[in-house]
């Protein structure tokens, strides 16, 4: 892929960028949470991605160091397949961030790892949190129902979500509009 490095600084984090067809269908569940708020900050289809790592803001020259960590991670990673869990929530006064959950998997837990790993070797300090993969479907929403009423309505398939490249990705603001932009992708096994 092309890289699309500009400016002295980025903000950035690496993810696994999702198909079509799973935006949609995450753009479907997520219409209905926004049509049982009243309000919300909901995430545009196109931004919808699993974070492995977010990284925040850097300077240009680490880039290089970032991507040649991405590739080392992608060399001893196989493609693997994820599945959507739950719809959840993480409570903020009377406002939440919804998001859907995937069930648990050690491949993506070993992909976190190596990429934490691997970044703490270039000075990116690993997370102290543990990792909880979702995908945030939307902030500062204001239900107009109970959550749980909210996600009986959800139904969860079981279709699979493939994983076949991680991302260096860009948080920019292009029109007004937050945008991830992708600056880098290496494929996994």
């Amino acid at each position: 892929m092309k890289d699309s490095f500009n400016g002295t600084s980025k903000r950035v984090f690496i993810a696994i960028e999702f198909s079509e067809n799973t935006k949609s269908y995450l753009n479907q569940i997520q219409q209905i949470v926004s049509s049982n708020s009243s309000s919300g900050n909901f995430t545009h289809k196109e931004n919808f991605h699993l974070t492995l790592k977010f990284i925040g803001e850097v300077k240009i020259d680490l880039l290089d160091k970032i991507k040649k960590c991405i590739d080392n991670t992608a060399l001893n990673q196989n493609c693997f397949q994820l599945y959507f869990d739950r719809l959840g929530q993480f409570p903020r006064r009377n406002k939440s961030i919804i998001w859907i959950g995937l069930k648990p998997n050690r491949l993506i837990d070993k992909l976190n790892l190596t990429i934490e790993t691997s970044l703490d070797k270039i000075g990116i300090k690993k997370e102290e949190q543990s990792f909880t993969p979702h995908i945030t479907l939307g902030r500062q929403a204001a239900l107009n129902e109970s959550f749980q009423l909210i996600a009986e309505k959800i139904n969860i398939l079981n279709d699979p979500i493939l994983v076949d490249k991680i991302t260096l990705m860009e948080s920019t603001r292009i029109d007004e509009n937050l945008k991830y932009v992708p600056l880098y992708s290496k494929s996994l096994q």
